[in-house]
């Protein structure tokens, strides 16, 4: 019986080390985790961003500045990714030329009326020539320039500008 027992704790300790050295092979096989910074591409009226203007007309937009300040709420009813509703939408895009976002902006030409009294009116705005157009991007992102787009009959989206930031 001694020798029997003896060979189960032989067997025993020989697979406890193969386990081990196994374990230990797979576990240097493996290449270490790499840190991901994570950048969240929503803003909230809570939290500082890079607010974006834009004198915009129909077929040409302008820059004009980007602040860092807190968003105003405005900002974020016009706002958000690209819909069926949007005629126009703004691609941001970083120093390497990679798009990280793409807004929907609707038709900032066609105003409407916000006024009791215009509720028996067929249409409720019209046409205009100019607008002032803001975007929020977060603080961690770092764009390089825009590209301006406007939907087409066929219901696709055109690129018509390119704007640099200075």
């Amino acid at each position: 019986m001694g020798d029997k027992l003896v060979k189960m704790v032989t067997i025993k300790n020989k697979v406890f080390f193969i386990c081990i050295l196994i374990f230990s092979f797979s576990a240097s096989a493996q290449e270490p985790l790499k840190d991901i910074d994570l950048v969240k591409l929503h803003v909230n009226s809570n939290d500082e961003a890079y607010v974006v203007s834009f004198k915009g007309a129909p077929d040409k937009f302008t820059f004009k500045n980007i602040k860092v300040k807190k968003p105003k709420e405005r900002i974020f009813k016009k706002l958000r990714f690209i819909s069926e509703s949007d005629k126009y939408s703004i691609k941001v895009f970083d120093k390497d030329g990679k798009q990280f976002l793409n807004l929907g902006i609707g038709n900032p030409f066609f105003a409407t009326y916000e006024h009791i009294g215009y509720e028996d009116r067929q249409y409720m705005g019209g046409l205009v020539n100019s607008a002032d157009i803001e975007i929020a991007l977060p603080l961690g992102t770092e764009p390089s320039y825009f590209v301006i787009s406007k939907r087409g009959i066929d219901g696709k989206f055109n690129d018509f500008q390119q704007i640099m930031l200075p």
